[in-house]
């Protein structure tokens, strides 16, 4: 039993580590290039930075990153059918070039 409460508040005071940030949006540019495997979205509502990245002007993913192909496939989906998603972005890392780091696009049907 004494293990079971050790590993729950283990588990406990891990999660803020792994939390993330949700935002519903609409993508309004597709950006790549910099020289770099990379691309970034640009949303008509304002970017969450809650990691306080330097350059809060899109949302980021890396190439070397997982999820990258995934998300990229559906950022040109939702641009394309102009369908809203819900951008996911790390709370506590920045992506390259001090970008809020993109962990996740959810489509949506709204």
């Amino acid at each position: 039993m004494r293990s079971f409460i050790l590993a729950f508040a283990l588990l406990t005071l891990a999660a803020p580590a792994i939390a993330q940030t949700m935002r519903s949006a609409t993508i309004t540019m597709s950006r790549t290039g910099w020289n770099f495997d990379s691309f970034a979205v640009v949303t008509a509502e304002p970017i969450s930075n809650p990691a306080n990245c330097p350059t809060p002007d899109g949302y980021i993913s890396e190439k070397s990153q997982p999820g990258y192909s995934t998300y990229y496939a559906a950022a040109l989906t939702a641009y394309i059918a102009r369908r809203r998603v819900v951008i996911v972005a790390h709370n506590s890392e920045c992506g390259f070039a001090g970008r809020p780091k993109l962990i996740g696009i959810n489509l949506t049907n709204e």
